[in-house]
């Protein structure tokens, strides 16, 4: 869910922590930075009076300060953000119950400290199946941490890890390509780890300007925004959806190849490895350039395997490929993280509604399936609304699919079961004009460069007739009935949609009439703020 849309949903009082961060940002800034003294200024100088529109604006202006106030707060936090900011930054995790939080909280406890455990006995036993090398880059992180923690300990201090020392420590395990589960468990085998009371939490990263607390209904929002800031601090290259389609596109052999050098269970089922997969944390780059390949293949032929699985596999059409392996590699992670921030699903909200519904009677475990996927509280998931304020849009449904199921539901449903089946079932249910109307607001305001982002529009010179045409059928789902040829004898150009404006001859067969049709109206009737 976007910043603007939780602010809408929470009181003055459930965003003051976040306000008063912004306030004292603009205070530093505000005398170099015309806009936020403009927005203050319309504001009777008080951010707590301003629209939520411009807090939003103000975010965006601050955004580098607000970023190295957040890692300050993760730095020198007692409650271990790092840990408890992780869950935030998974699918489906950015609005939840208090409640449910502390399960996750709880579950991720329990599994650090397991995996802590494990990892201590690897290392000590004479016989494991790990490899030589990994419980030498194990031993080595161990050691490391340890040195870096006991070190105030000579000095008659208390013990603790610097950020300067989890700078260098971050560096080391990036070097020996740790997954993030890795990393900590390795940390907590040295350090005591300390569990916290929940409510403690929450207060902790209200203030830190990390998430809202909705007092209404108990639950904490996490705006889209700080999400991508958090998995950046986390260094998490792409969100988990993405890299799921990835692991689901690799052969047997390579997820048996990540599983065996992270530490993974090889027995499990294919499905059970993936997910492990995933709740590790392994660094997108390390698996795509190294953990998927033996040794003894050669840079050439790891780029021709990265390749395929882009134009093949996954069947993705990118602008350009890369020449290097490393090259191919950031431009996909690229490619997925501009994914993310289109908030163009391509599909309506009615065409979404439909997809839904004939997946629902097409797999009777769908429900069961996203919220299992996502890790959605909510018991019936299957509405469009609820999944886009999680930022599941289309695509990341249907991907849930094999690629058998793909090819059977196309066939149930009389879709091209040829070439791109995902894309395929997108087109059957999209209606570009229902898409059009939704971004009514953006084509009154003149919007060019949003609507052209969301491939709706090609030329700016398109706007003028794109304007008449929608305020025609919206006049005609009204019950009225336009008159085309006296519309265009008084349609001048005074009336343009450079006035923000048109006059349309309709009747509502008791009279007939001219209505002049402010773009405001129209932002009003759909609920949105003229």
């Amino acid at each position: 869910m976007k910043l603007l849309k939780i602010l809408s949903k929470i009181n003055l009082n459930e965003k003051s922590s976040f306000v008063k961060i912004l306030d004292g940002f603009c205070a530093e800034s505000r005398d170099i930075t015309p806009l936020i003294d403009q927005i203050l200024t319309q504001s009777a100088n008080q951010l707590k009076k301003a629209d939520d529109d411009d807090v939003v604006k103000l975010f965006n202006i601050l955004k580098d300060k607000y970023i190295k106030n957040l890692e300050n707060r993760i730095k020198y936090s007692n409650y271990q953000l790092d840990i408890i900011i992780e869950i935030f930054v998974r699918d489906g995790n950015q609005m939840m119950t208090k409640e449910w939080f502390s399960k996750l909280y709880n579950n991720s406890s329990k599994n650090l400290i397991s995996k802590s455990e494990h990892i201590s006995s690897q290392i000590k036993q004479d016989k494991t199946d790990l490899p030589l090398q990994r419980i030498r880059d194990y031993l080595i992180y161990q050691d490391c941490v340890k040195t870096a923690y006991e070190n105030d300990k000579i000095r008659n201090r208390e013990e603790h890890i610097s950020w300067e020392e989890k700078t260098l420590l971050c560096n080391l395990s990036k070097n020996l390509e740790l997954s993030i589960e890795e990393e900590r468990a390795i940390a907590y085998s040295v350090i005591r780890f300390e569990k916290h009371n929940i409510d403690d939490i929450i207060g902790e990263l209200k203030d830190a300007g990390i998430i809202f607390f909705n007092r209404k209904t108990n639950s904490l929002l996490i705006p889209d925004e700080i999400v991508w800031i958090l998995r950046d601090l986390l260094k998490i290259e792409i969100s988990n959806k993405y890299l799921r389609r990835i692991l689901r596109h690799l052969r047997d052999a390579e997820i048996n190849l990540i599983a065996r050098k992270h530490n993974i269970d090889r027995k499990k089922s294919r499905n059970n490895k993936i997910k492990d997969i995933l709740i590790q944390g392994i660094n997108v780059t390390n698996l795509l350039v190294s953990d998927i390949f033996n040794d003894k293949v050669t840079k050439a032929d790891r780029g021709k395997r990265v390749q395929e699985l882009i134009s093949k596999d996954l069947e993705i059409d990118l602008p350009k490929s890369g020449r290097s392996l490393e090259e191919k590699v950031s431009i996909l992670v690229c490619y997925f993280n501009e994914l993310e921030r289109d908030y163009s699903s391509a599909l309506s909200k009615d065409g979404y509604e439909k997809l839904l519904s004939q997946l629902k009677d097409s797999f009777n475990d769908m429900n069961k399936r996203i919220k299992d996927e996502f890790e959605l509280q909510d018991e019936d998931v299957m509405s469009s609304e609820l999944l886009e304020d999680y930022n599941i849009v289309p695509r990341d449904v249907i991907y849930l699919l094999k690629r058998d199921e793909l090819v059977e539901y196309c066939k149930n449903n009389n879709i091209k079961s040829r070439g791109n089946l995902v894309s395929n079932i997108i087109n059957n249910y999209r209606n570009i004009q229902d898409i059009y109307l939704e971004n009514f607001e953006l084509v009154g305001k003149r919007d060019f460069h949003a609507l052209k982002d969301k491939g709706l529009l090609e030329k700016e010179s398109e706007l003028g007739l794109l304007y008449e045409k929608l305020v025609k059928d919206i006049f005609r789902k009204l019950g009225f009935n336009v008159d085309e040829r006296l519309r265009k004898e008084i349609n001048n150009d005074r009336t343009q949609i450079d006035e923000r404006q048109l006059f349309f001859p309709v009747s509502d067969n008791y009279n007939s009439r001219f209505i002049l049709l402010p773009v405001a109206l129209f932002r009003w009737a759909n609920g949105m703020k003229p």
